[in-house]
């Protein structure tokens, strides 16, 4: 039977944590907000054409993927252990971050795969729709058949960072585990999120400051959930075995 999670206590435990680590936390929005201003600062340099963009955009992803691998190794050992993060616990694993990068290639592909095939059938269905304007109420049924299935599988695959970071898992077993985990669960972490980037907008109304705890808050809060749920599916696993045992 599936355990049902309480979404104040997973709450409650992340907020505990972001206030006893509350300049780590910061910290890392900060660097993170750095890059960002770096990258700004680089395509009003070298702009958005040539090989030049494509080689900014690949510098970007990867640095992206390295740091969003290190608050996630330390994030886990501020959650699994009592001790302060080392120096070690900040430098992330290169082939971690290599996985991350194919997940967020791949999750993408799926994106642009799913927005070009329910745009193709539906413009192909509805040829009086103008193309030209698309933000429309008439094409209200296009986003939702968009983004339903991206929202869905989004959901599903919430936890591939946790499980490259936390189980050492390749690419495919990443998602995998996360599909499994997470089976039975959906409209409990859709409300999780909702709850989550409800948290970045009250962030972003204080004058944009406010990003520099909510938006790692966000990734807290996801490990928090995951540490919870990869804990009482693993039980859950082992008790059946033991079951089947004592029954053969």
């Amino acid at each position: 039977m599936d355990k049902q999670f309480s979404l104040n206590e997973i709450l409650a435990d992340a907020w505990a944590l972001a206030k006893k680590n509350l300049w780590i936390i910061m910290g890392f929005t900060a660097i993170q907000f750095i890059v960002i201003l770096i990258t700004f600062l680089l395509t009003g340099v070298f702009g958005q054409k040539g090989s030049m963009a494509l080689i900014q955009n690949v510098i970007v992803g990867l640095v992206d993927a390295f740091f969003t691998v290190a608050i996630y190794q330390v994030f886990f050992k501020l959650i699994d252990e009592d001790n302060d993060p080392e120096f070690p616990d900040f430098v992330p694993s290169v082939v971690k971050a290599l996985n991350f990068m194919v997940v967020k290639l791949f999750t993408g592909l799926f994106v642009v795969f799913i927005i070009a095939s329910v745009a193709a059938i539906y413009f192909f269905n509805s040829p009086q729709i103008d193309t030209a304007d698309l933000v429309s109420w008439k094409n209200i049924p296009l986003l939702i058949c968009i983004l339903v299935p991206v929202v869905y599988v989004s959901v599903r695959m919430s936890f591939v960072v946790c499980f490259i970071v936390d189980q050492d898992s390749g690419v495919v077993e990443a998602i995998r585990q996360s599909w499994a985990i997470t089976k039975g669960y959906f409209w409990f972490l859709l409300l999780l999120f909702i709850v989550i980037v409800g948290i970045n907008m009250l962030g972003a109304m204080a004058l944009f400051v406010g990003l520099l705890f909510t938006v790692p808050f966000f990734s807290l809060i996801t490990i928090v959930a995951y540490r919870q749920m990869f804990n009482s599916y693993y039980i859950d696993e082992k008790e059946t075995l033991l079951e089947d045992v004592d029954t053969n």
